[in-house]
């Protein structure tokens, strides 16, 4: 099995082809239709490497062929010319009407394709080589005078201690972790319509930052409509951590169904963190168990793939439960979601009532993304069960929620994040390092403020304490939702900006550029 690039210079081809029922010359047994046409059939797998049964680190003595699901597949003849093209089954099976007696090639295609309503557009790529789409195929063969079956599988490309020939499998693992994603949405709307995705995956993608188009991609992640995928064997590599791939799917679902406000960077299920990388990691770690229907996310690393960790989304135990922690909002999530009822966890919604939030309240709230906005949201559309959604939420540290912007805590109140400002007045607040820093707990502080009257504004935020720090704000109005101004100077201590700002809401995010251990900043709108 090889990788090469095809005269076409856009698929990147792999793969062979197992010929049953066919004699030398494409003969067999079905019915002879000389001069008419045969029918070609089979099947399509690859070799999926699960995680061993501690979940740490992937099990090669226990490879299964899985089926490749929803793919493209095309029947490619002498002239490399496509000649019919269909999509594998549920089970991977593939059927063609094609000429007698004519020279033959399989292809698929690591691309899922559907028009109308639903549709879809997903293609893994290499991202390293001018994105061509991953393919495979098998060779030229007559398709003779009767029917025959062509059974193709994407081999995983290990020999028992390590990869020495092409990785075919990766790029079907990862469709197939992305066409669970989709069935999970399509469970609850039928009629979907996703907008087209990227998956960009190469054995040269490393865990470094710099040009994707070198490999270089910091992480597993998504953004702009494309996911990145870790391709780096005997470092990391995510092809068969389908539960990386779902949680990165989760993020697309995210920024194309509703909104995310996540500012990203460094987080684990301990740390106390922002609260909109909280909700936005939690969530993509309880999609993944949705999508899969397994709460075990395990992320394999290391030399022969044979370390990493896991993390049990139904019931795993952290050290930081509360509104600022992913493990107790992936959590509370799932709770929601799964047919399990435990401790506290009564309900068995099934994906249909997040999505409805989702893509409804979820989109357009007037403030930031968190598990304030969603408990709300999903408290108002299913009344009868407030109680019981209370008490889940009460179970990992954090008090009844009553609005969006979490008003009420009890919990490291002095962390809450949200003040209000009235125009013409000064507001003192305090940035903390505390925890860690960029998207941490009190590195950051939400100012809420409203205009009456169009017009031109100055924004002050001015540290109080001294003049080490370096004060960063980004404005966003809140109807609909988007950030209008930033503001990112290099002055010592002070932050100013003047903008035109119509009548309505806003928010003001107030960072700090230089992790001074505690910040005390006055901030003005006049």
């Amino acid at each position: 099995m090889s990788m090469r690039l095809s005269t076409l210079s856009t698929f990147l081809i792999a793969g062979s082809i197992t010929l049953i029922g066919c004699g030398g010359g494409g003969s067999g047994d079905g019915d002879t239709t000389p001069g008419g046409t045969v029918n070609i059939s089979g099947k399509v797998t690859y070799d999926l490497v699960p995680s061993n049964s501690d979940h740490i680190g992937l099990d090669y003595n226990s490879i299964i062929q899985k089926a490749v699901k929803g793919v493209q597949i095309d029947a490619i003849d002498s002239s490399n010319q496509s000649i019919a093209s269909t999509t594998t089954d549920e089970l991977g099976n593939y059927a063609f009407s094609l000429p007698a007696n004519s020279q033959v090639k399989i292809r698929v295609y690591a691309k899922l394709y559907k028009t109308g309503t639903p549709s879809w557009d997903v293609k893994v790529v290499d991202n390293t080589n001018s994105s061509a789409v991953y393919v495979m195929e098998g060779a030229l063969a007559s398709t003779g005078q009767s029917d025959s079956t062509r059974n193709l599988n994407a081999a995983s490309g290990w020999n028992g201690s390590a990869y020495t020939s092409s990785r075919v499998a990766a790029p079907f693992a990862i469709v197939d972790s992305v066409y669970q994603s989709m069935q999970r949405v399509l469970s609850a709307d039928a009629n979907t319509v996703f907008p087209s995705l990227n998956v960009n995956w190469s054995v040269n993608n490393v865990a470094s930052s710099g040009n994707p188009a070198l490999g270089q991609i910091t992480t597993s992640h998504y953004v702009d409509s494309n996911l990145y995928i870790l391709g780096d064997a005997d470092s990391d590599t995510d092809e068969y951590d389908d539960h990386v791939v779902a949680h990165e799917w989760g993020h697309y679902y995210e920024d194309k169904f509703s909104r995310s406000d996540n500012i990203g960077g460094a987080h684990s299920g301990d740390d106390l963190l922002d609260i909109r990388v909280a909700f936005g990691e939690g969530w993509g770690n309880a999609f993944s168990a949705m999508a899969l229907d397994d709460p075990i996310y395990f992320d394999t690393l290391g030399d022969s793939q044979a370390s990493g960790f896991f993390i049990d989304v139904e019931s795993g135990t952290s050290t930081s439960n509360g509104w600022y922690s992913e493990a107790s909002i992936e959590r509370i999530l799932y709770d929601i979601y799964d047919q399990t009822d435990d401790g506290s966890d009564t309900l068995s919604y099934g994906f249909g009532p997040i999505h409805q939030v989702f893509t409804g309240a979820e989109k357009t709230t007037p403030a930031f993304t968190s598990i304030f906005t969603f408990i709300t949201a999903l408290k108002d559309e299913n009344s009868a069960d407030t109680g019981t959604i209370d008490t889940m939420v009460s179970s990992e540290n954090i008090a009844t929620i009553t609005d969006i912007y979490g008003t009420g805590r009890t919990n490291l109140a002095s962390d809450y994040p949200y003040y209000d400002l009235t125009i013409g007045s000064s507001l003192s607040i305090q940035l903390s390092n505390i925890y860690g820093s960029y998207n941490k707990l009190s590195n950051r502080k939400y100012v809420r403020f409203t205009i009456d009257t169009t017009g031109t504004y100055t924004i002050k935020v001015q540290q109080t304490n001294g003049t080490n720090s370096d004060p960063d704000f980004y404005l966003f109005y809140t109807s609909p939702f988007e950030m209008i101004e930033s503001s990112v100077g290099t002055v010592p201590g002070v932050e100013e900006k003047s903008v035109s700002l119509e009548a309505g809401d806003y928010l003001l995010d107030v960072s700090e550029y230089n992790s001074v251990a505690d910040a005390q900043l006055a901030v003005t709108i006049n």
